[in-house]
């Protein structure tokens, strides 16, 4: 069975309370037969993650069609997250977090 690349990049600067910010960064198998990138902001406090389902940052960046193996997955991961753009994500959150405290504090 393939292993699903995963990297966990820290965002200090979108640290809360409720823990440390990581922008994790995934290739996935779905169960429909597609592999899956995807970047989310998740955050991590005494070994325990937590996330607000349909509130925090995640971002779909490629879905295709092939058969998962190690080499596929690997390619797809390495292909779709460039340095250029774990910078442009990590611009991305920031810019997200910010609009979402903005929205909070005019309410």
């Amino acid at each position: 069975m393939a292993q699903e690349p995963k990297q966990i990049i820290p965002i200090p600067a979108l640290n809360i309370e409720e823990g440390a910010a990581q922008l994790t960064l995934t290739t996935e198998k779905y169960f429909n037969g597609q592999i899956v990138s995807a970047a989310h902001i998740y955050f991590a406090k005494n070994g325990m993650i937590t996330f607000e389902l349909a509130g925090d940052f995640r971002k779909v960046l490629l879905r295709t069609r092939e058969r998962a193996t190690q080499k596929a997955l690997d390619t797809q991961h390495a292909n779709t997250f460039t340095p250029e753009v774990i910078e442009a994500l990590k611009a991305e959150a920031l810019a997200f977090y910010a609009e979402k405290r903005k929205s909070k504090q005019s309410a």
